[in-house]
């Protein structure tokens, strides 16, 4: 591991931690993307500490999705599928809510609220796919 600054080094081992417990509650949560968070936990990690690391990687659960991304950037077809399909029913619930609320700025707020989600779905869509 490349020596960074000490202050750093608890920093990033701080953020490691606060992901991976946001990561973990996504696996539970609906509408709130675990998979990540754990990978942003691991890049955090891998500044700060090799055994974390080691172990966001390796779990029985999400450990090689997580390893899969880092290494190659690639994300399996059914995740995309789903990470897609949430992205876009999460951004309708939000505009109807939005909508049946008479919010008068409904139509800025409709405009960000697509754009987020277009800009989601193509980086998602941008990915290698794994097979």
């Amino acid at each position: 591991m490349k020596q960074i600054d000490p202050i750093r080094k608890y920093l990033y081992y701080f953020a490691g931690f606060l992901f991976l417990g946001i990561g973990i509650a996504g696996y539970y949560l609906p509408v709130l993307p675990g998979t990540v968070f754990l990978i942003i936990s691991a890049s955090c990690f891998i500044r700060s500490s090799d055994r974390m690391y080691k172990w966001v990687t390796e779990h029985k659960l999400f450990g090689a999705l997580v390893k899969d991304y880092l290494d190659t950037g690639a994300i399996p077809k059914k995740i995309k599928y789903v990470a897609i399909s949430c992205i876009w029913i999460a951004s309708s619930i939000s505009t109807f809510t939005i909508y049946l609320s008479k919010y008068d700025y409904f139509y800025i707020l409709l405009i960000i609220l697509i754009a987020l989600a277009s800009i989601g779905t193509w980086f998602i869509s941008s990915r290698p796919t794994k097979s």
